[in-house]
């Protein structure tokens, strides 16, 4: 009988020590010391985790200061403020890539916008970026042009914003995407399992 290792969810709000180094080894560049930046202590994660190991996370900002208007030195034509939810530096660990992780990250996150607060919210991506397709999907669309963004430890990044506004319609069909990726990853011989309404609170 195939033993099936166990994915859990949560919503933290500490960025700890074990996110640091996910975020940091997850990133092609980064300082040796940290990837930590000014953001963090103002912002939310949905964490993936393999066991005590977090292999996935998605940062959910709330608020000023804004995270993509600061990158982008206002230059990004995106809504802001308590109830506009910024999606950023979303990151999963490189042995877990091609599993779906990503996604469940994101689905998870998207689905715990409205019991945050949140109507909107927004995010800004790199033309090559792979997982594209998929934020389309979930109904992001594209806010203006491709601009340059500071992203520490980065200068001058051309990604495009994107917004998408929150509503009951797309989290029945966000509810179903998840509930594939759960099956899929099943198949992966992965079980995913939210922490108690850790996701809802």
């Amino acid at each position: 009988m195939k033993t099936c290792r166990l994915l859990t969810i949560r919503l933290a709000s500490e960025f700890t020590t074990d996110l640091d180094i996910l975020r940091r080894d997850g990133w092609e560049s980064c300082p040796a010391g940290s990837a930590r930046d000014e953001f963090d202590d103002h912002s939310r994660y949905v964490i993936v985790n393999d066991g005590d190991l977090p292999v996935g996370m998605v940062r959910i900002t709330l608020g000023d200061p804004s995270v993509l208007g600061t990158w982008s030195q206002s230059r990004a034509l995106l809504p802001r403020g308590p109830d506009v939810a910024e999606l950023t530096r979303a990151v999963v660990a490189a042995p877990f890539r091609r599993l779906g992780i990503y996604r469940l990250a994101m689905l998870e996150t998207v689905l715990s916008l409205r019991t945050l607060g949140a109507r909107f919210a927004t995010a800004a991506i790199e033309p090559t970026f792979p997982g594209r397709r998929f934020l389309l999907e979930l109904g992001f669309l594209a806010v203006g042009s491709p601009i340059l963004f500071d992203d520490f430890p980065r200068r001058r990044t051309l990604a495009q914003p994107i917004g998408l506004t929150l509503t009951a319609r797309l989290e029945r069909r966000w509810e179903a995407m998840r509930d594939a990726q759960y099956h899929l990853l099943q198949a992966c011989g992965y079980v995913v399992e939210p922490e108690a309404d850790a996701l809802r609170c």
